[in-house]
């Protein structure tokens, strides 16, 4: 099954210390709707629009409202590049591709969302409506370890978990790289990769 990763991509003449370190730094590029669902709209605008490949989804892309607001903010990189998973590379060459710049963390409207992240649960066992969409999500997936042998409402309880761990986790994400990015003042850029 095919994986998509939100990396960073360095400047041409960052020190091989810096990429290194950035080499480590990723995240599985999935939990995009439930931001969404949470209210948030700018970091999961940046995740969906690296997804983009090929003139005509970055196009799609650009019209998003959100979208169109932030690369009003910050300069994108759109450039060709191969995508290995999406497309054969036997037939298909490089197509436009979006690279958000990791700028884009200091606005105040971004900071706001990344700092949600970082410090609240987003959903709540106690929440009818959470229950709801962990179940669904329970429905649309496969059982996670562990969640084999519980019951029903134990499932939606342990779902509800995942769901703010893996909020926290796109924080953290956000935050580690933020954190390179003004320690060695380095050009760097937001994608996403296929594994």
């Amino acid at each position: 099954m095919t994986e998509y990763w939100i990396v960073v991509k360095p400047a041409p003449k960052t020190p091989r210390k810096i990429r290194e370190r950035l080499k480590h730094i990723s995240m599985s590029a999935v939990g995009s709707w439930r931001m969404k669902s949470k209210g948030l709209k700018y970091i999961p605008a940046i995740i969906d629009s690296a997804y983009a490949w090929g003139e005509k989804e970055v196009e799609e892309a650009k019209k998003d409202p959100v979208v169109s607001y932030l690369m009003g903010k910050v300069e994108v990189m759109i450039k060709k590049c191969r995508d290995n998973i999406r497309a054969n590379p036997k037939t298909l060459g490089p197509d436009f591709k979006i690279f958000w710049p990791v700028e884009v963390l200091d606005l105040e409207e971004v900071r706001k969302e990344l700092e949600i992240l970082l410090t609240r649960e987003l959903f709540s066992k106690d929440n009818p409506e959470d229950r709801r969409i962990a179940e669904e999500d329970i429905k649309r997936t496969d059982l996670a370890i562990g969640e084999e042998g519980m019951k029903s409402e134990q499932r939606i309880d342990s779902r509800i978990d995942f769901f703010n761990r893996n909020m926290r986790k796109w924080g953290e994400f956000f935050k580690e790289v933020y954190e390179v990015y003004k320690q060695y003042n380095v050009k760097m850029w937001l994608h996403i990769e296929g594994v």
